[in-house]
């Protein structure tokens, strides 16, 4: 008798919710009252520290590099005038080559940085045109530039060299994280909905269940048209936000989405970023919409006396070697059972399923 076990379910980790404690009748009626809450905690990038040495006026005005102009961006008017969209910025290369590097930064990018960074000598005006960052504002910048490049994998995933991550290779950036969600509610009612980061950060985007829809092959995205299957990103298991294909552009993403220039993008910075600002109301639909699912088949949990606990768990990613770890742990198992069918054809006698599998990696508990 062929027994398969798919890896899949093994990819959310057990999470032990809180169990909400017991309210009084009156609290109870004041819960029902109020607006449901949302918490969207975690942090999905942090900038990489540099010290570079602040350069005096007279070292700027003297610094000699070489500008390049090829990527810079005008908007042309019907009357064939010109407007800069962004402004030629300078900084040292975090990376250490010792150069200094020239790229566009928008010039909403630039008036948020010199609100942040307006000390003396930050932002030097060359005569070319290019604005040269120094001190905080320098290092700030490239603590976001090496962030991208190394900690998101940007240069390596970059595969053929040509400053642009195409196709495939957009698997190799480790921009994916880890989603958990719970949420508490008092029959109908939606109190409060937890959907924060739930485990790591910086994992491969092509590892990201979430991700698929992005190297979906041809045969795959034929097969789902025929089938009337359009996909929508989940707001509330989402594991990535929305990413540039350049260094230069997701540089000046980022520096857009730490709206408050901390070296930090939170998860919430990310979700509004790409869900718009109203995202914690969308995060709060869906969650209902879910909840509403779950009453329907559990008519039992539709109790508006008392609050109570319901944990989807954690959206998780399995690293390549934690995949081919529980491949072998499914593996052995589909052994194990194999040679016990061999020896007692009785044994799998009632085995409608495998839960005996995975009883310990149940993805939805609720608690009363």
């Amino acid at each position: 008798m062929g027994i398969s076990v798919s890896p899949s379910v093994f990819h959310t980790t057990s999470y032990q919710p809180k169990t909400p404690k017991v309210h009084t009748f009156e609290e109870i009626q004041q819960l029902k009252k109020e607006p449901t809450k949302v918490t969207v905690e975690g942090d999905i990038y942090h900038s990489s520290a540099t010290n570079f040495k602040q350069l005096t006026l007279k070292e700027l005005q003297n610094e000699k590099f070489s500008v390049d102009t090829s990527k810079h961006t005008y908007i042309t008017h019907s009357d064939g005038s010109t407007d800069d969209m962004t402004q030629l910025v300078a900084i040292r290369d975090p990376m250490g080559t010792g150069k200094v590097l020239t790229f566009d930064l928008s010039k909403k990018t630039i008036d948020n940085l010199k609100e942040k960074f307006g000390g003396t000598n930050n932002f030097f005006e060359r005569s070319d045109g290019v604005l040269r960052l120094n001190g905080e504002a320098e290092n700030f910048v490239a603590g976001w530039m090496q962030d991208i490049r190394h900690n998101r994998s940007y240069d390596k995933a970059d595969t053929d060299e040509n400053g642009r991550i195409e196709g495939n290779e957009a698997k190799g950036l480790t921009i994916a994280f880890e989603r958990q969600r719970d949420y508490d509610y008092i029959g109908k009612k939606l109190v409060q909905v937890n959907a924060g980061m739930g485990g790591d950060s910086y994992q491969s985007l092509g590892r990201s269940g979430d991700a698929h829809h992005l190297f979906e092959t041809d045969k795959e995205k034929a097969e789902n048209k025929a089938q009337g299957y359009v996909y929508k990103r989940d707001i509330s298991s989402s594991q990535y936000t929305k990413f540039e294909n350049t260094v230069e552009k997701e540089l000046d993403h980022t520096l857009q989405m730490d709206t408050n220039l901390d070296g930090t993008v939170t998860l919430a910075e990310g979700l509004s970023d790409e869900f718009g600002p109203n995202y914690r109301q969308k995060i709060i639909d869906d969650t209902q919409e879910l909840h509403d699912d779950l009453l329907e088949d559990h008519p039992d949990l539709n109790d508006d006396t008392r609050l109570q606990n319901h944990n989807i768990g954690l959206n998780g990613i399995l690293s390549e070697d934690e995949e081919k770890a529980q491949q072998e742990v499914s593996r052995e198992q589909t052994l194990y059972l194999k040679e016990q069918s061999a020896q007692n054809p009785y044994f799998l006698s009632g085995m409608g399923t495998l839960d005996m599998l995975d009883a310990n990696n149940a993805k939805m508990d609720t608690y009363g």
